[in-house]
């Protein structure tokens, strides 16, 4: 198998995974079939609710199953590791120190790519499950990186956990322009930028027709940098 490989700890949701894997093949832009990279994908849908977990230490804690997805990974032959999910990284020094390989932090690289683009000092939105917002942990990304990081109104957010919980990953229609006018609210508040900051939410970015110049995607960020990564191994 062509080095090196990316692995994938994916079913965090598993419709996230999949679209995961397409940007990636998207992105590497390759002419034939063994141009592109190779992946490992564990598609683990049973893994416990991150969110659930982060609000309330006594629900299933996620971590072992987490650590033990990347710690099978690196032992299948994996040379990098990547977690389709930003809730999930809540847990990322554990799963980190659980293997040897580098893991691409899906936070840490969207906070550094809106940092480039804007500059120290910008205001930046989050829409993200309830579990993300409320452990703080991308907004230490966003403010290590000099970013001010904002966060919807009580509103708000429960529309987003409506549209992440209650039709994404339920399967159901969602309404594109309800999440939309959670990030125009952003905006309006004097965000420069706002972040699909749940990997659900990235299943609607990627189907918009018209993407808004304000929305960063941190899925399409993560797929980026795993392929940033892919060819300067390849090459090194």
């Amino acid at each position: 198998m062509d080095k090196p490989v990316l692995g994938i700890i994916g079913g965090v949701g598993p419709l996230a995974t999949a679209i995961f894997m397409q940007l990636v093949i998207e992105k590497t832009g390759a002419e034939h079939d063994q141009g592109n990279m190779a992946m490992i994908v564990l598609n683990n849908p049973q893994v416990p609710d991150r969110t659930a977990h982060i609000l309330d230490a006594s629900a299933p804690d996620p971590a072992p199953e987490l650590e033990r997805m990347a710690a099978w990974l690196e032992g299948s032959g994996a040379d990098f590791l990547a977690l389709p999910c930003n809730t999930a990284h809540y847990y990322y020094d554990a799963i980190n120190d659980a293997v040897s390989v580098p893991v691409i932090n899906i936070m840490r690289e969207t906070a550094a790519h809106i940092a480039g683009a804007l500059g120290r000092g910008g205001r930046v939105g989050i829409l993200a499950t309830e579990g993300t917002i409320s452990s703080g942990v991308f907004q230490s990304y966003l403010e290590e990186a000099g970013l001010e990081a904002v966060v919807p109104g009580p509103q708000d957010q429960a529309e987003i956990m409506h549209i992440i919980y209650g039709c994404v990953k339920a399967g159901k229609p969602y309404d594109e322009r309800a999440f939309l006018a959670c990030g125009q609210r952003l905006i309006d508040e004097g965000c420069s930028a706002v972040i699909v900051g749940c990997t659900e939410l990235s299943v609607i970015y990627k189907a918009l027709a018209d993407k808004p110049a304000w929305l960063y995607d941190s899925l399409d960020i993560l797929a980026e940098r795993c392929v940033e990564h892919w060819r300067r191994e390849r090459s090194a």
